[in-house]
């Protein structure tokens, strides 16, 4: 077989340069795939990371209030808040807006809440929405309730905050 100056290859030549081509190919494709494994590691670390900052507002919420610390629970909200539970809409327009009667919750036994589940569903670089579970929980760390939720994480001006509380009756009741 010619080569490309018009003079025959032998055998031996041709293997090679079949085998070179095949080398070529196979760097190629390994080099794609070098490409696309590197963007979708740059993909889930961003995910990762938008994931671990939007997430803080929702544990400061509940060690605040598990602190009964009205203004930090204050201080992990976006204004306008919104708050809906069961069909009830509620905007709190600033954070004196926003209440936590201590008092009323310790009179149905609670002492404290814990977040059982908080899972990221849907994001992009300024909005994160949660489902949760959490539990109310008396002294002897019985749960009386158990709650279902989608929180919306905001970042506006570079800071992350709950922008909607959205919680769903509780559907458990325990003694």
């Amino acid at each position: 077989m010619p080569d490309k100056t018009g003079s025959k290859m032998d055998g031996e030549q041709q293997k090679k340069g079949k085998l070179g081509k095949a080398v070529k190919v196979s760097l190629g494709l390994l080099g794609g795939l070098s490409l696309l494994m590197g963007y979708v590691s740059a993909a889930g670390m961003k995910e990762s990371e938008i994931e671990s900052e939007a997430r803080k507002p929702i544990d400061d919420f509940f060690a605040a209030l598990n602190a009964r610390d009205l203004e930090r629970s204050r201080k992990t909200l976006h204004y306008p808040h919104i708050q809906i539970a069961g069909a009830d809409v509620g905007i709190l327009e600033s954070a004196a807006d926003f209440e936590i009667n201590f008092q009323g919750l310790a009179d149905e036994g609670w002492t404290y809440s814990t977040l059982d589940s908080c899972t990221m569903r849907h994001f992009c670089d300024e909005k994160v929405h949660f489902e949760l579970q959490f539990s109310m929980r008396q002294a002897n760390d019985s749960r009386y309730a158990t709650y279902q939720a989608l929180w919306i994480v905001t970042r506006r001006n570079g800071a992350w905050a709950i922008q909607c509380r959205s919680i769903f009756p509780s559907s458990s009741q325990f003694s």
